[in-house]
């Protein structure tokens, strides 16, 4: 089939004939973007479509919970790229303890550095959040960078057995985990919870005439509080984009309906995305290089969040013109 993918992948896109409804396989095509999963663009007797090879552990109920509501965002008019069913009417298959999914090709654009694509981005996430509300939670995705407290605490102390990794540094991240962990437990009771997608970043849609034309990738959807995605995007913006002067205000502007509650502990919820992000280190392949690389740059976006900086002036001035 003239492409370089491992046998047993090969093999698994020949069964995509037999399982869903998309004709003949006629092609495999290139490896599309992604970092969790293996996205593969392939041609058949009825048109393009992308094989999505899971490669992290999936759970069934979660996938089924997924494809629930897409069904129903889709009922609602957004944009979200749903699985191709089936001819059992499932939303994938297992081959060799791996989960195999296909969608439509979508052509459209991807993200540009376009303020205007910000801005659609912004607006499409908030009618993400306000088109459907369950009433209790679904279940959990197998992985998330939305984790409970005792993670933090949990992973700084897998990395204090890590040798090469400054005392002092630890110590540093410890502080400030537990203010950061403090005061956003504090504040859950006041927050709105809504679905959220769980990996809210640019890349993550397709854009028309620089509006959102498709939302993609939802393996970490899950019910929780949706300032938790909004302070994700931020700090893509932050970290990165690298940072591009205005889309922090710009998004934030853009979202419509953000309350009193998530404007005062948006800078906390973006500094404990940096806190996740920090904090991985400990289960990654070399934890100590990760560690210094994302100590240098994880804990100067923190301390600027948290300190009286021009983040909390946007978030004053975004209050005021309301």
């Amino acid at each position: 089939m003239g492409t370089s993918l491992p046998t047993d992948v090969l093999f698994a896109l020949k069964m995509i004939s037999d399982s869903f409804p998309v004709g003949k396989l006629k092609g495999v095509g290139r490896k599309l973007g992604g970092s969790y999963n293996l996205n593969i663009k392939i041609e058949t007797s009825k048109g393009e479509f992308v094989a999505r090879i899971m490669n992290r552990p999936n759970r069934f109920e979660h996938l089924n919970y997924v494809q629930t509501v897409l069904a129903n965002l889709t009922k609602k008019g957004l944009p979200v790229l749903n699985p191709i069913l089936t001819k059992k009417g499932e939303a994938f298959i297992s081959f060799n303890d791996k989960l195999l999914q296909v969608t439509p090709f979508v052509r459209a654009e991807t993200f540009q550095d376009s303020p205007k694509q910000v801005a659609a981005s912004a607006r499409m996430l908030s009618t993400f959040h306000q088109a459907i509300q369950f009433p209790q939670s679904g279940p959990e995705p197998v992985w998330s960078f939305n984790r409970p407290s005792h993670y933090y605490s949990n992973a700084l102390a897998d990395l204090k057995r890590i040798p090469g990794i400054p005392s002092h540094q630890l110590s540093e991240a410890e502080k400030i985990a537990e203010n950061i962990m403090a005061t956003w437990n504090q504040s859950q009771k006041d927050l709105p919870s809504a679905i959220i997608h769980g990996d809210w970043h640019f890349w993550n849609q397709l854009y028309k005439d620089n509006e959102v034309y498709s939302i993609m990738d939802f393996d970490f959807m899950e019910h929780g509080k949706r300032i938790h995605d909004i302070a994700y995007s931020m700090w893509v913006i932050y970290i990165i984009l690298p940072y591009t002067k205005g889309f922090d205000e710009l998004f934030i502007k853009e979202y419509i309906g953000l309350t009193e509650e998530e404007v005062s502990i948006l800078p906390v919820a973006i500094a404990r995305v940096s806190l996740f992000i920090l904090c991985q280190s400990a289960y990654a392949d070399n934890p100590e290089e990760k560690w210094h690389r994302r100590f240098r740059k994880q804990i100067p976006l923190i301390q600027w969040l948290l300190s009286k900086s021009r983040f909390h002036e946007i978030l004053r001035e975004n209050k005021e013109n309301k």
